[in-house]
């Protein structure tokens, strides 16, 4: 773009926010936090909004589209999304970092530390690779996790009781000395690993899912076209993780996908469940990105075996609660809960470095 463009839009920007005291606003959507350096054209975008006094100004402002995260509808639905009357917390867990670890792709990974570090930082304090900053994160309390703990939790607290002693007290005890480890520093360890994946209206192995090759090879043990080379311990250099000399293949014993359409998922799942499509179904569809909800109204009965979402899990606890008679009493476990935004146990946390520790049990 010429440099006198620029200069004329950058003017009027400002004229026009002089004019209506604040009243310019940019959107964007994602394309440009796509691109490695867009941290610096979101600051430069910042600045000009700040300096043109357009900052929370109604007709003002930033309008990011992706992110701007509009949570009126969270609060109804946040409930039955997470079971929240049934159990708490919610076990939940940012999917890149466990995709990116279940995998394998870190055992692939030749992007250095070294490439992304700041010139003005310690390279001594933070060393190690990819991996080890997802480990490191998810120990601190930076990152949701789970699995969480190598051993089951029910067990944790079946020991803490034989040893007379709180099973947040002796949870915070055994992570300290090492007898309790987190199942992120060993993904491939066969306690660690998934094993059954249940996918809702996700086309995880045609298009949400980032190295779909890796996805075949160590997740389903099928046909791959895998064509990175395995680095090995000395080259893929983890700090954090043991590495197994040979990576498994095929950790998922079961794959059950739920849709409407037959995805690339589908067709390499071990059950698919047909649901009922948009005009076959009375429902609610929302989106994080919206602050309306769309009401649905059965326009003609859903096809062959289909059924809607709802009734598809109505039969699942339906069937849930017969067989699960005897297997299990009233249990307690331990849960590891991320660090909350504002939170005391956030605002109370100690300033460490890369490879420090922090613990939230209850």
């Amino acid at each position: 773009m010429p440099r006198e463009q620029v200069i004329t839009v950058a003017r009027q920007f400002a004229d026009n926010a002089d004019k209506t005291q604040g009243k310019s606003m940019v959107i964007i959507g994602a394309a440009m936090n796509h691109w490695y350096h867009s941290d610096m054209n979101y600051r430069g975008i910042i600045n000009m909004l700040m300096m043109c006094g357009c900052i929370g100004k109604s007709g003002g402002g930033w309008a990011h589209y992706v992110g701007q995260e509009k949570l009126r509808p969270q609060t109804g639905w946040t409930a039955l999304a997470f079971a929240l009357d049934w159990i708490r917390p919610p076990r939940q867990m940012n999917s890149t970092s466990f995709f990116y670890a279940h995998t394998d792709q870190w055992r692939y990974e030749k992007l250095g530390m070294d490439e992304v570090l700041s010139p003005l930082a310690d390279k001594k304090v933070y060393g190690g690779s990819m991996i080890d900053y997802n480990v490191r994160a998810e120990r601190m309390g930076w990152l949701p996790s789970a699995p969480q703990l190598q051993t089951n939790p029910l067990q944790v607290v079946r020991d803490a009781q034989a040893a007379g002693v709180d099973a947040k007290d002796y949870a915070t005890k055994a992570l300290k000395d090492g007898t309790l480890k987190m199942s992120c520093t060993d993904p491939d360890h066969p306690d660690n690993w998934p094993r059954n994946m249940f996918i809702w209206r996700s086309n995880l192995l045609g298009s949400s899912g980032k190295g779909h090759e890796y996805f075949l090879k160590h997740l389903l043990g099928t046909s791959h076209g895998v064509q990175g080379k395995d680095l090995g311990k000395d080259d893929a250099k983890p700090a954090e993780v043991r590495w197994h000399e040979h990576a498994p293949e095929g950790k998922l014993d079961l794959l059950v996908t739920l849709d409407f359409r037959m995805s690339t998922t589908c067709l390499y799942s071990d059950i698919v469940l047909p649901t009922a499509t948009w005009y076959e179904k009375n429902d609610l569809n929302t989106s994080d990105m919206h602050p309306f909800i769309h009401p649905l109204s059965t326009a003609v009965d859903p096809a062959w075996q289909s059924r809607s979402d709802w009734e598809i899990y109505k039969g699942f606890a339906k069937k849930f609660s017969e067989v699960c008679v005897g297997h299990l009493g009233v249990e307690r476990e331990v849960v590891l809960t991320p660090l909350m935004h504002d939170s005391p146990s956030e605002l109370a946390s100690p300033w460490t470095s890369a490879t420090g520790s922090a613990a939230s049990a209850s």
